[in-house]
């Protein structure tokens, strides 16, 4: 889940150059919501910083379903109290 279809390009295309993962992209929050939703993935790569829904309400979404997807975030946040969503990521 990446806003920038530059990233979203290259996480995409580092991922499946080997030929064993299927990537599936959304742009914004609300459209990883519904995508999850549908099929719950192995891993959820997802930005801090999406539009509509940001990345921290999608994994407070995404944590709170029965079917939990293990979520790897991104983020290009440079204040130490962003560190605090960290301990949210956890647990």
């Amino acid at each position: 889940m990446e806003d920038e279809q530059d990233i979203a390009g290259l996480i995409k295309h580092a991922l499946e150059r080997k030929g064993d993962i299927e990537v599936d992209l959304a742009g914004a929050g609300d459209v990883a919501i519904r995508s999850v939703s549908e099929v719950p993935p192995d891993l959820i790569v997802l930005d801090l910083n999406l539009p509509v829904l940001s990345g921290v309400e999608v994994c407070r979404i995404v944590r709170s379903r029965p079917a939990r997807s293990p979520q790897l975030l991104l983020g290009a946040r440079r204040h130490v109290a962003d560190a605090a969503f960290l301990q949210l990521s956890r647990g």
